[in-house]
């Protein structure tokens, strides 16, 4: 089954200028990854500091490996001297109605 993951973020404001580069890198080797389904990029229009990503993968196992890849890399270390707190993640399962 299919997994939507949202991870909120909360930018420092003067490093907002740093994400979307940032993002750019990062998200495109993560649509890469096994597993991955498609990932976006959302800005809060009242707190242009919150950025949510919503992620789509075939299943939490692939999540977590792809997580654990990204810290072995060094990848969050380096978003998270960007953030003002730890990213804030929620997973979901699709309920058919």
């Amino acid at each position: 089954m299919s997994l939507t993951v949202h991870v909120e973020l909360r930018v420092k404001e003067e490093k907002l200028a740093e994400v979307q580069p940032l993002f750019g890198a990062l998200l495109s080797e993560t649509r890469g990854r096994e597993g991955n389904e498609g990932v976006t990029v959302h800005q809060d229009q009242d707190a242009p500091t919150t950025i949510l990503l919503v992620e789509q993968w075939i299943s939490r196992g692939h999540y977590v490996a792809y997580n654990q890849w990204r810290t072995e890399r060094g990848d969050f270390a380096k978003l998270g001297e960007l953030l003002e707190e730890p990213p804030r993640r929620r997973f979901f399962n699709f309920v058919a109605v």
